[in-house]
């Protein structure tokens, strides 16, 4: 009886453990195998984590390998609230003290990470941590916090060139200058790592890792040398002090490859200091955001093209009505003067309005516009990166184009105004790659500023080529047109204080009076106490080593407003230190230069004040 009982009981025993092992056996197969997918990514959830590497962003360098820009070591500092051990306030209070961040910001960060749910999550407390606070911070050994290798930019120049490298945002993407232009190239890659890990954060050696390797940007140099640039911003701060202008600009091109040799303007800012950056004037790039009316720097450009058609010779003789012009229902003057017939050569050693004037309507509406259009007035320059020369190139976001009407649009008075430089707007790029044309025998080439990016990774280099935009005019008529520029900075001239002694110069002021719109943007006038002072040369007049242009916007004090006075001895200054620079060799002197050290000037002021009252 008792065997029966017992074997009863090993049977039932038997067949629930059969059943138990068939419920386990079902449940298994439903979690390994039903529910595999699901379960597998809830547990990835849990275990794996992942990581963010920045590479670092490129430098920016002279042509001569000069640093402009790079990356400052500092660390990013990363928590994962949950991970922390003790108090969490003393946590945040430590934090707190050392970065300067307020406790209560912490907390609500912090907070935000609780509210992720069962996943661990990573948040910032403060990037770009200079490594002095970092380590100390490492000191007070709290688990939960991360330090991450990471840079900040920097600029080792300060205001050297500033307006033109530009800077970052609080993302780190470039915003301005070649800091925006070059953005894609400057910016590094991301690089992501996944890993499995325990609940205390650490990798578990034999499970999941992936990583996509960081890079970073490319390194970028530009066509500007340190040295020339300096001594550029040097006397510019000179004229900007002495004459106290609104703002102050220079440009500096080689016209045989069309490398921009120095890039200049006042007022400018420190982009290590945002502070410094206030007055939106300091930090924008006028020389290739603003348009300006040239006045009689334009007479160089109009006068050649008349020369190019054969219309006139340097020795056709034009009457300048001594000094009072009515025409097109409106008078033109030579502000000053009384000038009676002068051959062409003589109408821009003297800047006159009236023979310029004329010269123009003896080429004509049709003839003029096609003048200006060929040396690109109303046209983007174009100064970005064209890799392996290829294609347009990269347009500054913000590059002004100037205004130059269409021909249709001209009226009555256009002809004789646009040649001396009112009525239209131009850019100091556009200047400069003008005259540029007239000092390479009348080819224009194209602007750049990017010599060439490098791999810093592969050391792969990519360079900009030099490219030829057309011809302006012929080579005879750009030996002829230099001629007379070169009166301009000798005796009788209007820029005598241009001169550089042994050298010859070529060149042009310009004193435009400023065009002040009425109200509700009607009408308006041009403003004799409000002036563009300029001077834009080159030299050597017979083989140019660049061409510089110096423009002073309202100057206002200082005893002159004119052109020869205000803009022509900074570029002399610019001029004679940039060749000793470069050892270019001099000429014999001239009779101008042997006055200038003499320190004796004609005292002849441009024609530029063109209508009456």
């Amino acid at each position: 009886m008792k065997r029966i009982h017992l074997l009863t009981r090993l049977s039932v025993l038997s067949a629930g453990l059969l059943v138990a092992f068939g419920v386990l056996v079902v449940h298994v197969y439903h979690v390994q195998v039903v529910r595999h997918d699901e379960l597998h990514t809830k547990a990835q959830e849990k275990c794996l984590t992942s990581r963010t590497e920045l590479g670092r962003r490129g430098a920016i360098y002279d042509s001569l390998g000069t640093p402009l820009a790079g990356n400052l070591a500092c660390r990013d500092i990363l928590a994962e609230p949950r991970n922390f051990k003790g108090s969490r306030q003393e946590v945040i209070q430590a934090l707190a003290a050392e970065l300067k961040i307020s406790p209560v910001v912490l907390q609500a960060r912090f907070a935000r990470a609780d509210q992720a749910g069962d996943r661990p999550v990573e948040v910032v407390v403060a990037r770009q941590v200079d490594i002095r606070t970092a380590e100390h911070l490492k000191e007070y050994q709290f688990r939960g916090l991360r330090f991450v290798d990471s840079y900040r930019r920097f600029y080792p120049k300060g205001r050297l060139l500033a307006n033109l490298i530009g800077f970052l945002n609080e993302q780190g993407k470039g915003t301005s200058g070649v800091e925006q232009l070059m953005d894609s190239h400057l910016r590094p890659t991301s690089g992501r790592a996944v890993f499995e890990r325990d609940r205390r954060g650490v990798r578990f050696e034999g499970g999941i890792y992936r990583e996509l390797e960081a890079a970073d940007g490319w390194d970028v140099y530009l066509t500007v040398q340190e040295p020339i640039q300096q001594m550029v911003e040097d006397e510019l701060a000179t004229l900007f002090k002495t004459f106290a202008p609104r703002a102050a600009y220079a440009l500096m091109m080689d016209p045989s490859s069309g490398a921009i040799m120095a890039w200049a303007q006042l007022p400018s800012y420190d982009p290590n200091d945002r502070a410094s950056m206030r007055n939106p004037d300091s930090w924008q790039n006028f020389i290739l955001t603003h348009g300006f009316e040239p006045g009689s720097i334009m007479k160089g450009v109009s006068v050649a093209g008349a020369l190019d058609y054969g219309i006139v010779s340097l020795n056709s003789p034009f009457f300048c009505e001594r000094g009072s012009w009515f025409y097109g229902g409106k008078s033109l003057r030579d502000a000053g003067h009384r000038y009676d017939t002068m051959t062409v050569a003589q109408i821009i050693q003297k800047s006159s309005n009236i023979g310029t004037a004329k010269i123009a309507l003896a080429m004509g509406d049709k003839r003029l516009y096609q003048v200006l259009n060929r040396f690109g007035f109303g046209k983007a320059i174009g100064l970005g990166f064209r890799e392996f020369g290829d294609g347009a190139p990269l347009l500054f976001p913000a590059e002004a184009t100037g205004i130059f009407r269409d021909l249709p649009k001209w009226d009555t008075l256009s002809v004789t105004r646009f040649p001396i430089g009112q009525g239209v707007l131009v850019t100091p790029l556009q200047m400069v790659q003008a005259y540029a044309s007239l000092a390479n025998d009348g080819v224009m080439l194209q602007p750049y500023i990017i010599d060439h990016i490098t791999n810093p990774k592969t050391g792969e280099e990519r360079y900009s080529v030099p490219m030829t935009k057309g011809r302006t005019v012929r080579p005879e008529t750009a030996r002829q047109i230099t001629q007379a520029l070169k009166l301009v900075t000798r005796e009788g001239g209007t820029a005598t204080k241009a001169a550089i002694p042994g050298y010859d110069t070529a060149g042009k002021t310009g004193t435009a009076q400023k065009w002040i719109t009425g109200p509700g943007g009607r009408g308006g006038f041009y403003a004799s106490d409000r002036c563009i002072s300029s001077f834009i040369g080159y030299v050597p007049a017979e083989n140019p080593a660049f061409v510089l242009l110096v423009v002073a916007d309202e100057p206002t004090r200082g005893g002159s407003r004119y052109g020869g006075i205000v803009a022509a001895p900074t570029f002399s200054r610019i001029a004679e230190r940039t060749l000793r620079y470069l050892q270019v060799a001099p000429s014999a002197p001239t009779t101008a230069q042997a006055a200038r050290r003499r320190g004796t000037s004609d005292g002849t002021a441009e024609a530029d004040f063109a209508d009456a009252p």
